[in-house]
């Protein structure tokens, strides 16, 4: 039996789950699993390379400017991540500001946290006084078009193609 949590998506055995979403400062319990989410999902950058999720995360908390980390739980544990960015992916554009970093646990994709994660940088830009939003994804096309987003154009990454998204916040 499935029911529909608070943000949209579908929960087994027919429990409602909440999502919810905030500012990364406001959740420092959160940095721990966030760490392990970043190092799991992106592995070559955090390991091989030597890069810390750590002192990404921690720069990432802060109440106001870029970059501005926000963190999605549900039902109050870690669902997801995401942060408002200067820059995406190295891309060289005058393009800002932009969403990245946009990753949700295995057990909360298609429940709604990555949405509640997209809906909330798009609030958080505009309470920072941007008018759009950007986002460079290689596989969450379908989310962001859910959402709203219109796509803008296609983007070669390390030879690995993408999509950049815009939005009106």
């Amino acid at each position: 039996m499935k029911s529909r949590n608070d943000a949209g998506g579908p929960c087994e055995k027919g429990r409602t789950m909440t999502i919810t979403t905030g500012l990364l400062i406001d959740y420092p319990a959160a940095l721990t699993p966030l760490v392990d989410l970043f190092e799991t999902q992106w592995a070559d950058w955090y390991n091989a390379q030597g890069a810390s999720a750590r002192a990404d995360l921690s720069e990432r908390a802060r109440r106001n400017g870029l970059p501005l980390g926000l963190v999605a739980l549900a039902d109050g544990e870690v669902a997801g991540t995401c942060a408002l960015t200067a820059s995406s992916g190295g891309l060289v554009t005058e393009r800002s500001p932009w969403l990245s970093g946009l990753v949700v646990l295995p057990q909360y994709r298609r429940r709604g946290a990555g949405r509640a994660l997209l809906d909330r940088a798009r609030s958080e830009a505009r309470r920072l006084g941007y008018g759009r939003l950007h986002a460079l994804t290689e596989s969450a096309t379908a989310l962001f078009e859910r959402a709203g987003w219109s796509r803008q154009e296609a983007a070669q990454i390390n030879g690995v193609p993408h999509a950049i998204f815009t939005v009106t916040t």
